[in-house]
């Protein structure tokens, strides 16, 4: 017999030990935990060195003198506003650098640009695209204040009164519930609203509103420029969405179970809305399923069976509550068969709970890539790992007769 291999450190790792990092488990954001926040403060850190974000979140920005040489300035809010960056991405759901791309810290306050509240109303799947109505009132007169330099005798800035006649256009974010059409030839708000549409307006934006709120005579204001238009249309749906999708600006819409459940009715030639029972209920698949139809006008649901529904005594029939194990089956099958199956955390975990042999969690297992977040598909597999090694036991061998051996864990892929 060969004698066992002993570890050996030498003097060098003695000396210098590796970070203790390396032998902990991996550590995630927690505001609220030494290790979770001293882990934002270091992703904190890597953004405020970086110069591909705003100023706000620099460690130290650039001061162009009138000669023209650059002094650097430390900023000593760069890294609390960094962590405040970090938390709000975790909150809302979204890329850290997204939000320090698409916030503007206004008065000691994190505000969304325009285009980001914008993009969150459009990605809830709440309303239709938004669209904007654009009327042109007519030409008129303007008075403003403009803010000139800084007047040390009086200690304030200069103010100069000025007036300027512009195109008073107002701008007006608007849309329909989600899952709706607009009926042929319908493109404009006057229209939708004759055609009886159930429209959702936001509060409207004028240029007579930039000029009374102080946002034209900003230094350097767009407003001002040919791109009003595009302005209106950023500030119309910022407006909008703080209006109608206040939850979806800031991180509090639907869970991720809730969105799953959801079902989504299509609208019919006939009028009526109708939802595949294939997507509902996976075990029929490749079957003559019917549709639910719902009635537009009463809100009452029709489950349509399809015309025979043969099957042995015992068997679970189309368009009736199949069992754990038939219910997974069908649904890695058909993800199998290529087709996208989206599952909670729950559903997998439950039917690995369930199983009553190796093959039929090995099934619930295969589940696990249809959970679409990576971290839930993580805890599942350690999960998975725990409900094997009961089958993996004699206790749990298979019954007296079949003569099987339980397969080892080498044959199934955990990943």
């Amino acid at each position: 017999m060969s004698a066992p291999e002993q570890s050996t450190t030498n003097i060098q790792t003695l000396k210098n030990p590796p970070p203790r990092e390396i032998s902990m488990p991996d550590q995630k954001i927690d505001m609220f935990s030494l290790r979770g926040f001293e882990l934002a403060c270091r992703i904190g850190k890597a953004f405020a060195a970086s110069d591909a974000v705003p100023a706000i979140f620099r460690s130290h920005t650039s001061k162009k003198d009138k000669d023209g040489s650059i002094t650097w300035i430390e900023n000593p809010a760069a890294l609390g506003n960094c962590v405040v960056a970090v938390e709000t991405a975790q909150a809302v759901g979204v890329s850290i650098t997204a939000v320090m791309q698409n916030a503007n810290v206004i008065e000691g306050r994190l505000s969304w640009s325009g285009k980001f509240v914008i993009a969150a109303v459009n990605a809830s799947h709440r309303f239709t695209p938004l669209r904007f109505h654009m009327v042109n009132k007519g030409m008129m007169t303007a008075k403003y204040r403009e803010k000139q330099g800084w007047n040390k005798q009086k200690g304030g800035f200069d103010f100069v009164d000025k007036q300027v006649e512009l195109e008073n256009i107002e701008c007006t974010a608007w849309a329909i519930p989600y899952g709706m059409q607009f009926p042929p030839g319908i493109g404009t708000l006057p229209q939708a609203i004759a055609a009886g549409l159930p429209v959702i307006e936001g509060a409207p934006v004028s240029m007579a509103m930039a000029v009374e709120e102080g946002w034209y005579s900003k230094p350097g204001s767009k407003w001002q420029t040919s791109m009003k238009t595009l302005m209106l249309q950023y500030r119309a749906g910022s407006f909008f969405g703080n209006i109608h999708a206040p939850d979806v600006v800031m991180g509090m819409g639907k869970s991720s179970e809730e969105v799953y459940d959801t079902i989504d009715f299509e609208q019919q030639p006939d009028g009526r809305h109708a939802v595949n029972l294939n997507t509902l209920r996976p075990e029929l698949q490749n079957s003559n399923a019917g549709v639910v139809v719902s009635e537009a006008s009463q809100g009452n649901v029709v489950d349509q069976p399809p015309e025979s529904q043969a099957g042995e005594p015992g068997e679970p029939q189309a368009g009736t509550a199949a069992g754990p194990a038939s219910e997974t089956s069908s649904q890695a099958a058909q993800a199998q068969d290529g087709d996208a199956v989206v599952l909670s955390y729950a559903q997998v975990a439950d039917a690995m709970a369930k199983a009553t042999s190796i093959e039929t969690l090995q099934v619930a297992i295969d589940m696990i890539s249809g959970v679409p977040n990576a971290e839930q598909q993580d805890e599942l597999r350690g999960i998975s790992r725990d409900h094997l090694k009961k089958f993996q036991t004699p206790a749990a061998a298979k019954p007296v007769g079949k003569r099987a051996a339980a397969p080892s864990s080498d044959s199934f892929n955990m990943e």
